[in-house]
């Protein structure tokens, strides 16, 4: 059985999903992908990874939840099972990771992306996100802290 892949979901994904779905969206339409990404979770294909500070972000940026898919997502977070929704957090965040973290040109309003993503032992999660200012900074903080960052 494959292991799923773990995780985080940037808040502007959410945010650009939480449509009110009053007519079909176009096959090639992009929320569709964000619909997919969500589905995939709920499938368990997925298992996305939070925080604290990261549930409180995206309860702040979807007080209305629109459709069914952020609905379910949020339902997720209240009542975590561990194979749809993990806990992460990178307690310790020396100032040498955030000097890293800076180099590679990751924001540093976004660390609490990073924080959430960076698993123990090694083991590689990404972060899903639409911006290109985080999609560029992935080879660099993968060769450190084995997060990719890419587009769902």
């Amino acid at each position: 059985m494959r292991v799923p892949m773990q995780c985080v979901i940037d808040t502007v994904i959410l945010q650009s999903a939480n449509a009110e779905l009053t007519v079909q969206p176009k096959k090639s339409a992009l929320i569709n992908k964000r619909f997919e990404l969500l589905e995939r979770i709920g499938k368990r294909e997925l298992i996305a990874l939070v925080s604290e500070r990261l549930i409180n972000e995206y309860q702040n940026h979807l007080r209305e939840p629109r459709n069914t898919y952020i609905r379910a997502f949020l339902e997720l977070l209240v009542r975590p099972d561990g194979t749809k929704i993990k806990f992460n957090w990178k307690k310790r965040w020396p100032t040498s990771d955030q000097e890293i973290a800076r180099n590679c040109g990751f924001p540093k309003h976004d660390d609490h992306l990073l924080r959430t993503a960076i698993l123990a032992d090694g083991v590689k999660s990404s972060i899903l996100t639409e911006e290109q200012k985080l999609i560029s900074t992935d080879k660099c903080i993968h060769r450190t802290f084995r997060v990719h960052i890419h587009m769902p």
